[in-house]
Formats: structure tokens, C-alpha cells, sequence
């Protein structure tokens, strides 16, 4: 057979695109540690850059706060002002607001100055009374100096307040408290604006000061961390990660205030956006060369393996063209290794019709098998006597019922292999009829069926067999002894077995089932086939049943064959409820 060659093999397609992965791969591999690499020592370098950014602000703000310290430090120092409230005076206290009034023109950003001496308020000028009373019972100053601090600053709606208590610094005792313009100490906390993104200044309590487009969602992060073990983290220089970015922190020491600045993710990968682009067009550029350079070499290695696919793919029983591949490699052994298999098939596959041959006579002599020709035989014997005797209306009543049987039994050309409960109960009903006319002995028969069961299928030709068994076998056989007075009797139930199932029980007082006999009957039902009496059309049997019922349901059925005390047999049938 000549080689062929297509454009369209499978075989070609995938061995081409596992090689563009592959040579994809190994960029891949390549490059994305390379990346990873230069993107780990560009977050380094921001994040050292942006460390050092923020230690400088905070550095800022404390060479503002020492400047306002120092100056907070000679105020008490002032031997004309410290003269005046000393003398407790009333009429000195005029003179010590003017006094305070010139010392903090001398102050750089000084508004005004308040001292709360255990001499009494003493304020400048330019504040009142009621403004000083203000600020002296608010709140934060309340808290503040319950906590007794040396000093602090604290800033609350755009102004600025610095407290440091006299007695570490003069003769006097209390706190001394500074207005202070709050412009220089802005602009410090809001140089950040185009370096951080988002960020917030923290005072002693936590609370922000000053806050660049800090969100929620961050803030709300951050508080939770300042509450946690690691708070005592936040009084140096920190970074802390979270799911979301990077955050940076740095504690003035002077003011004890913290800033905090949050940095997402993002922020970093916008300068990696381009190269990403850059990488991905070089990428599926790389992709469409390796596919049209490979191409033609890889068709050429595939061609022989597309020629013996296309052998194997359209080979039918009866090809006997070997197919013909010289390449000196395996796949020339594959080509080989086809003829002989394909040699040995076409034998097997003649055995195999062979086989099927056989196996539509078995299934045919298993539908003959359902008809006892013994019993067909007694029924025609008991029909002429019933014509001798010119019982008429008992020959049709027995016809009937034999035509019924017969034509239940030889629906040879239907497929199913199931049939109604209700068709069911009707054969063996129509058995049981006949039966009554050629055994004169009287078998009480009692059926129970419940409604809803009769239009679920069953394998056809199981009860009839049975309750046939429980008459011949149980009751006319020769062996059997008297009931002692003890109604002969066959009960019939059918029933639900759960939501899923139903049950079959037939239950006789008969002579009873010898079960050594049974034991055997199930070991030949083992090897059913066509040497075997059971399909020669003698008779039914249960190891047929058994056999029929394990081949139409597998593992969904079950059949239970005991003995009944004192005697007598009973046979129960598990099924699964088919519609």
C-alpha cells in the first residue's frame, strides 16, 4: 500500500501544538522566574524608597515638635512672669496675661499660651476666659492629663495644642498649654499626598489626624492590628503585610503620633503592565512561527502512522490486503504486527458467527423450553375425555385456557423479555384450570396481588413454573403421604417490598423440597448450555428460573427457595419494580 500524506491527521495536530506548549513552556520557565525575580527586587526598592520617604516626614515633624519643646521650655523660665504668679495677686494677673502675650508674639507659630497653675488660669490676651475654661475641662484634655503625661501634642479640628507639665521644667506646678498654628505642622502630614497613595496620621489614642484617601476597608484592617499582639510592633518603624497591600508605618518619637501608609498591590504591578503585553505578543508570535516552522517536518513523521491508522480505521472482516509500510522503524513493526492480527481476527470473527449461531439456537430453544410438552400432551389427554363424556362447555373452558397458555408461551418474534404482573397471574390462573380437569384432587388456590403491582413488568414465565411445581411436585407426587385431614392449598401473594421493589411468595403444604436435590439443580444452572436438559423443552425447572433471572437482571433480583414446617415449600422472589 502506497504511504499517503495529509494536512488534516489528528495525530500531526496534537504532536504539533504539544510541541508549540512545550516550546512554550520552556519560556514560560525561563522567563516567569527572571520576572518574578525583578519584580521581587523592584518591591524591595519601593518599598526601601517609600520607608525612607516616610522616616524623613516623621523626622519632619519631629524637628518641629522639638523647636515648639524648646521654646515651651523657656516660657516658665521667664523671671518677670514667673515673679508675677507667684505673688498670687489679683491685680498681677492682668500683668501676667500681657506678659504671656509677648512671650508668644516671640514664638514662631505661638497663638497663645495658657497656664494652669495651682495659682490659678492664666491665659494671653488675645483668648478669653470662657475660650480657656473651654479647652481646659474638655475632653481630650481631661483624658490627657489623667494619664499623666510630661507632655503631649494634640490636634483636634484644625488646631493645634501642646502640654507639658511646669513642675519638670520650673519652680511651678500644673500644665502650661500652647496654641500653636497648625500650618507647618500640615503641610509636614500632607507632603505625602503624591507619594502615598492612601495614608493616615495617628495620634496617642489611636484616632486620626490627618487622613490621604485612607478607605474604610483599610482603616478598618489597621484598627484591628493596633488592638492586637503585635501593637507594640507600631511604635517603631514597621511593615506589615495584608490580602490586600502592603502597609508602612513610622512613629514620630517627639509627638508619639504614627503615620500609616497603605499601599495595594496594584499600585506595584502598573509598571509591569506594558512589559506583560510585550511578553504576551512576543509569546503568541513565537507560538505562530513554531507552528508554521514545525508543520512540514512534523506531517512527515506522522504520514506512515496516519496511513496505518486509516488501515486499521476501515479494516472490515473479510480484508485480507496487507497493508504495506517500509520506514525501518517501530512503526514499520506496527504494520506487521496489524497484518497478523488482522489474519488472526478474520479467523476469530468467523468462529465468532459461529458462536452467535449457536447462541440464537440456545435463546430460540429457551423460548420453546417454557412449554412443557408433558403437560400439553395430559391437557390434549383430558380433553378427549372430556369429548367421550360430551362435556362440552368444559372442552371449550379447557381449550381456552390451553390457547391462552399457548399463546402467551410462543410469542416467539417479541424481543422483550419482560411482561405484566397481570399477564402473569392470568397464564397461571389459566394453569391452574386446566389442572383442576385432570386432577381430580382439590388444591385450595389463594391469590393476593396487590393492585398497583399489576402493570409493573416482570421476566416472563416465572410464576406459572412455580405454582406448576408446587402441583406435580408437591402434591401428586407418589411419595406423598396423606395431610392427615389438613386442606391441600397454594397461596399466591405478590406484593410491594419497598419503595423500589416487589416481592413474589408461593407457598405450599405439600410434600416439600428436598434441598440436597436443589443444591444440585442450582450447580448444573451454573452451566447452562445446550447439552443440558433444561433446554431440550422438557420441562421448566427452578434452576431455569434461577438462570433466567440472573442473566435478564444481575445483581437486582434475588430467589429464595425453604422447606415450610411441618412440610411443605416455599418459594420468595425479590424484583425490581419496573414501570
Amino acid at each position: 500500500m502506497k504511504l499517503k500524506f495529509t494536512q488534516n491527521s489528528v495525530i500531526g495536530l496534537k504532536l504539533q501544538k504539544n510541541t508549540v506548549r512545550l516550546t512554550l513552556v520552556a519560556i514560560l520557565v525561563t522567563a516567569v522566574p527572571l520576572l518574578l525575580l525583578f519584580l521581587t527586587s523592584h518591591l524591595k526598592s519601593s518599598l526601601n524608597q517609600l520607608n525612607v520617604i516616610g522616616a524623613q516626614t516623621a523626622r519632619q515633624l519631629d524637628l518641629e515638635a522639638t523647636n515648639i519643646i524648646a521654646y515651651a521650655k523657656l516660657i516658665p523660665t521667664d523671671q518677670k512672669l514667673t515673679r508675677l504668679i507667684e505673688s498670687g495677686e489679683v491685680s498681677d494677673k492682668v500683668k501676667v496675661e500681657n506678659r504671656l502675650m509677648e512671650l508668644s508674639g516671640i514664638g514662631a507659630n505661638i497663638q497663645n499660651i495658657i497656664i494652669n497653675s495651682t495659682q490659678g488660669v492664666y491665659h494671653s490676651v488675645f483668648l478669653s476666659d470662657q475660650d480657656a475654661q473651654d479647652i481646659l475641662s474638655s475632653d481630650w484634655y481631661t483624658a490627657l492629663t489623667g494619664e499623666n503625661f510630661i507632655r503631649f501634642f494634640y490636634y483636634d479640628d484644625g488646631q493645634l495644642y501642646f502640654c507639658i507639665r511646669l513642675d519638670h521644667i520650673s519652680k511651678l506646678s500644673g500644665e502650661m498649654l500652647l496654641l500653636i498654628r497648625p500650618e507647618n505642622f500640615s503641610s509636614i502630614m500632607t507632603g505625602s499626598d503624591n507619594v502615598f497613595p492612601q495614608y493616615v496620621w495617628l495620634n496617642n489614642q489611636n484616632s486620626p489626624i490627618v487622613s490621604g484617601r485612607f478607605s474604610d476597608a483599610a482603616f478598618e484592617y489597621l484598627s484591628k492590628c493596633l488592638q492586637g499582639a503585635d501593637k507594640n510592633k507600631f511604635f517603631d518603624d514597621y511593615t506589615f503585610y495584608s490580602a490586600r497591600g502592603i502597609f508602612l508605618s513610622h512613629r514620630s518619637d517627639v509627638t508619639r503620633w504614627k503615620f500609616v501608609a497603605f499601599i495595594p498591590y496594584y499600585e506595584f504591578l502598573r509598571e509591569f503592565v506594558p512589559m506583560c503585553v510585550i511578553l504576551l505578543i512576543s509569546l503568541i508570535a513565537l507560538m505562530a512561527l513554531s507552528s508554521y516552522c514545525l508543520r512540514p517536518v512534523i506531517y512527515n513523521i506522522i504520514s506512515p502512522i496516519e496511513t496505518l491508522s486509516s488501515h486499521m480505521r476501515n479494516f472490515t472482516y473479510g480484508d485480507t490486503a496487507p497493508i504495506e509500510i517500509h520506514t525501518g522503524d517501530e512503526i514499520e513493526d506496527l504494520s506487521h504486527a496489524f497484518n497478523d492480527m488482522a489474519k488472526e481476527l478474520n479467523q476469530k470473527i468467523g468462529l465468532l458467527l459461529e458462536e452467535q449461531k449457536k447462541e440464537q439456537i440456545l435463546k430460540y430453544g429457551l423460548h420453546i423450553s417454557q412449554i412443557n410438552p408433558h403437560f400439553i400432551y395430559n391437557t390434549m389427554n383430558t380433553i378427549n375425555y372430556l369429548a367421550r363424556k360430551k362435556r362440552c362447555d368444559d372442552i371449550v373452558v379447557v381449550n381456552n385456557a390451553l390457547i391462552c397458555i399457548l399463546k402467551d408461551s410462543l410469542r416467539i418474534n417479541e424481543h422483550s423479555a419482560l411482561d405484566s404482573v397481570a399477564c402473569e397471574v392470568n397464564v397461571a390462573k389459566q394453569y391452574v384450570k386446566i389442572q383442576q380437569y385432570s386432577y381430580p384432587e382439590t388444591i385450595e388456590i389463594t391469590w393476593d396481588v396487590s393492585p398497583e403491582l399489576e402493570a409493573c413488568q416482570i421476566p416472563k414465565h416465572i410464576l406459572q413454573p412455580i405454582v406448576e411445581n408446587s402441583i406435580v411436585h408437591g402434591f401428586l407426587n407418589d411419595c406423598f403421604e396423606s395431610l392427615h385431614g389438613e386442606t391441600p392449598y397454594i397461596r399466591i401473594t405478590i406484593s410491594p417490598a419497598g419503595s423500589d421493589s416487589l416481592c413474589i411468595c408461593v407457598e405450599d403444604n405439600g410434600i416439600g423440597i428436598d434441598m440436597r436435590a436443589y443444591e444440585k439443580i442450582v450447580e448444573e444452572s451454573e452451566h447452562f448450555d445446550m447439552a443440558n436438559e433444561y433446554n431440550r423443552g422438557k420441562h421448566i425447572g427452578l434452576a431455569n428460573i434461577r438462570w433466567r433471572l440472573a442473566y435478564l437482571l444481575k445483581e437486582k433480583q434475588e430467589l429464595k427457595i425453604s422447606p415450610c414446617s411441618p412440610h411443605g415449600t416455599r418459594v420468595v422472589i425479590f424484583l425490581p419494580r419496573i414501570s
